[in-house]
């Protein structure tokens, strides 16, 4: 499978999490609460390991058609 593949799911996933979090916030219920900050702590680095590592794919890409 293809580093840019797997980023690109990396990256979904992390941002289903992050909506998760925004639809399971409830001023009300403290366990749905510690629920999204769970998923929140889990998504955002997901997320971020995607991002970085779609951003590395293209710029090895680029790297190898300067040199090459």
């Amino acid at each position: 499978m293809k580093m840019h593949y797997i980023g690109t799911v990396l990256l979904g996933c992390g941002f289903a999490m992050l909506v998760g979090v925004v639809l399971l916030l409830d001023p009300a219920a403290p366990d749905a609460n510690i629920g999204a900050g769970i998923l929140a702590m889990v998504g955002v680095p997901l997320g971020t390991l995607g991002l970085l590592m779609i951003i590395a794919h293209a710029s090895f890409r680029v790297f190898k058609k300067v040199r090459t």
